[in-house]
């Protein structure tokens, strides 16, 4: 009966921010950003030969918004600021869902369902989850990041989920570094910590963890990242 409540919430919530989502409006730079993904996605498909500068385009690796550019083509063009919306609203949410579970892995399940809702009805962040097209992604690779780590340094020793894990950390890697080149130092703290539990707390680290395989992994994950970032 809780359960099925909690999904009845759940349904809810999601409902709402649909509807805010289609009624919020337009950003002021949602349309420089839609634009931004047009012409990485002209470059690549184009394979170079159609080539348009966009002001400081050397300091980012468009890809949330060249996958976003193809995602909402799909729509007609006079829905495509709420196909947008809709789009930064799924990865938002899954940044507040990502959370609830770390929250799950360093406390509980009921701590994990309190921080989810304390979280979503954050006015700054409820406010942004449709709106923004920058910090809401990079929260959500952030979340994401620290979540598989935890999962990598507990299941090592399973070689497909570590290797899965190490692959998609490196790819939201390259994802958040796109939208912010400094992203990748802002994970310090986050490698700090599992750093110590490996080290000395060993809370979430498996009984035969490697380091040397660690590093490995590390290195693997950075050379993908290379690839997506440049």
């Amino acid at each position: 009966m809780i359960k099925a409540k909690q999904k009845i919430l759940f349904l809810f919530l999601i409902i709402f921010s649909i509807y805010c989502a289609l009624v919020i409006g337009q950003g002021w730079d949602e349309e420089t950003l839609i634009t931004q993904g047009k012409i990485a996605i002209s470059y690549l498909l184009s394979l170079g030969k159609i080539d348009i500068d966009i002001f400081r385009r050397e300091y980012y690796s468009p890809i949330y918004y060249s996958l976003k550019f193809l995602l909402i083509q799909i729509f007609p063009i006079k829905y495509q600021i709420e196909a947008s919306h809709i789009i930064n609203l799924v990865f938002s949410l899954s940044a507040i869902i990502g959370i609830k579970k770390i929250s799950k892995e360093l406390f509980n399940e009921n701590v994990g369902k309190i921080v989810f809702l304390i979280l979503f009805f954050y006015p700054i962040f409820f406010g942004h989850m449709a709106l923004n097209s920058k910090d809401t992604i990079i929260a959500f690779s952030h979340v994401w990041i620290f979540y598989l780590l935890i999962q990598y340094v507990k299941k090592q020793n399973i070689k497909l989920k570590a290797n899965s894990h190490i692959n998609f950390i490196a790819v939201l890697a390259a994802l958040g570094s796109g939208i912010n080149l400094f992203f990748l130092g802002s994970l310090i703290p986050i490698f700090l910590f599992l750093l110590i539990d490996i080290l000395f707390v060993k809370k979430f680290a498996c009984k035969n963890f490697s380091k040397k395989k660690f590093l490995i992994d590390i290195g693997r994950g950075f050379l993908i990242f290379y690839f997506l970032r440049s």
